[in-house]
């Protein structure tokens, strides 16, 4: 019966990863645990007890070190890692000075805690949200306005068991959840070229990043630079068809990340691939996925050494990329080589399909969040409802 219960949970865990790739679902979906005969409901692992909900300011350390593992338990058994490191990577390179000013996030929804019970008191399950639409890194000119840049949005979702010490929690029953995820801006527009189909709006990609390990060794990832227009299909120079996800400027990117996405996920006949394919996508969640999407599974003896090495520099080489595209746009734009619509468009252009597919991505996640039961079940109705309408997939 365990294992059976253990499979039906992995199984459903997939599915809501995959789903949150859709729309870039809250890092917490992975806490959702079903029923092997009713998958619509959501248990507690093991140990832990999800009723019991306060905000009793839980507490993110700036920095951390990974506990060392016992030797006398399993490695498949043995939690020696947190996603920490891979949150404060990714905000270090957006903030520079880490500057908490400039996160749009209201207070009351910035973090919230529900107790685990079966763990030492005090040990809570916690939840850090945040957000900011402004980006330091990025080498705006002295005119430069917020409705001049290349990013409109960063937030992320990090979920943490801790310790009474704000540790990350090391059993083999914790949880470990990371969603970031980058939008661009649906405006900016090539002033002279703008008779394509799209109207010379760029169709720049959304980044998302989803990075989970689960009870029992499981272990999800899914890294990508997200299309809200369908892939172009057209005849590449050297007559051979191709499908282009970046405007043709930017086509040097695109080679780099088809290097990197190969580099984990290609194999040949003498090699296995760094990070073997997830698995199928359904396929109403094809449209969301670009050919360099990174989704794999890891469950094997050597799994936390892998996410520990090869998942965190795959991480930090998507997300430096992406970035690197933010700034080449942002430079373009500061050059006028582009030009980016006022934010009065919204609502008004129904020529832009960037617009329309960043609304249409956004209003998805609303209505149809997997995570909204378990949220509301570990935070409240009022707490998760805020955090996913104004904070998670805010409108347009």
């Amino acid at each position: 019966m365990a294992g059976e219960t253990t499979a039906a949970m992995a199984s459903i865990a997939t599915k809501i990863l995959l789903a949150s790739m859709i729309a870039v679902a809250s890092a917490q979906t992975c806490l959702a645990f079903a029923d092997a005969r009713a998958r619509s409901s959501i248990f507690a692992p093991s140990g832990l007890d999800l009723a019991p909900l306060h905000r009793n300011g839980p507490h993110l350390p700036s920095s951390f070190s990974h506990r060392p593992k016992q030797s006398d338990r399993p490695r498949s058994l043995t939690r020696v890692h947190s996603y920490r490191k891979f949150h404060e990577y990714a905000w270090n390179k957006l903030l520079q000075d880490n500057d908490a000013e400039l996160d749009t996030v209201p207070e009351e929804l910035k973090s919230n805690t529900s107790p685990a019970k079966g763990a030492p008191p005090g040990t809570n399950i916690v939840a850090n949200i945040r957000s900011i639409s402004q980006f330091p890194f990025l080498d705006l000119d002295r005119k430069s306005t917020n409705d001049r840049q290349v990013l409109r949005l960063a937030r992320s979702a990090f979920l943490e068991t801790q310790s009474p010490t704000s540790e990350a929690l090391i059993t083999p029953m914790t949880v470990h959840v990371l969603n970031f995820v980058l939008f661009p801006s649906p405006f900016i527009r090539d002033g002279i070229q703008n008779d394509d189909e799209n109207g010379g709006y760029l169709g720049l990609p959304i980044f998302g990043a989803d990075i989970v390990s689960l009870p029992g060794n499981k272990h999800l990832v899914a890294l990508d630079f997200q299309p809200v227009l369908s892939l172009n299909d057209g005849v590449g120079s050297d007559g051979k068809g191709k499908t282009s996800l970046l405007p043709e400027r930017y086509s040097h990117l695109e080679s780099k990340l088809k290097s990197i996405h190969s580099k984990y996920q290609k194999s040949n006949s003498d090699s296995t691939p760094l990070l073997a394919w997830g698995g199928d996508i359904p396929p109403q969640a094809e449209r969301f996925f670009s050919p360099y999407a990174l989704w794999t599974r890891l469950g094997d003896e050597n799994a936390i050494d892998t996410v520990n090495t090869v998942v965190w520099e795959a991480f930090r080489e998507y997300a430096d990329l992406y970035l690197e595209l933010m700034s080449a746009v942002q430079n373009d734009i500061n050059a006028g080589e582009l030009e980016v619509g006022a934010a009065q468009e919204v609502g008004t252009d129904g020529n832009n399909p960037v617009l329309k597919g960043q609304i249409d991505y956004l209003e998805y996640r609303r209505t149809n969040d997997p995570a909204r039961p378990m949220l509301q079940r570990l935070y409240g109705n009022e707490w998760s409802e805020s955090v996913i309408g104004d904070v998670l997939f805010p409108g347009l």
